[in-house]
């Protein structure tokens, strides 16, 4: 697996501090959301990037909704610029703060701070909420 994911990284003409960003983001993305990566690995072909026009390219990766509502859509961008290509996963700064330091996990959703906390008692309120209107 291992090579496959070298294979897919080494076509891309990025510098060393871009490139080493990505894979620090590609790591976090393996531990904290396993659908995305392996979508992200197996199911995306680099290749068909570089036959579309210079510009800006966005393809939205499996998210969980708990995930989507605490940090947002989890995205491959990529810039084409002469036929290279850049990537970049959002949301940036969730995926470089799990690779920096191990995240710990509140009521089964990892998070980062007490914001992230009061985001997650906030989500499950009203997940609360409206299983007790249907009912």
């Amino acid at each position: 697996m291992k090579n496959h994911i070298k294979q897919n990284l080494e076509c891309l003409d990025l510098s060393l501090e871009k490139a080493s960003e990505f894979n620090k983001k590609v790591r976090a993305l393996k531990k904290y959301c396993p659908l995305a990566y392996k979508y992200l690995i197996f199911k995306i072909d680099k290749n068909d990037f570089l036959k579309f026009n210079d510009g800006m390219y966005e393809i939205n990766l499996p998210t969980a909704k708990e995930f989507k509502f605490l940090y947002g859509q989890i995205k491959l961008k990529c810039f084409i610029e002469n036929k290279k290509a850049i990537f970049d996963l959002e949301p940036s700064q969730f995926l470089l703060d799990g690779y920096k330091s191990e995240l710990r996990t509140y009521k089964s959703i990892y998070y980062r701070n007490e914001k992230d906390k009061f985001k997650i008692d906030l989500m499950l309120k009203i997940k609360e909420e409206l299983t007790w209107m249907k009912n």
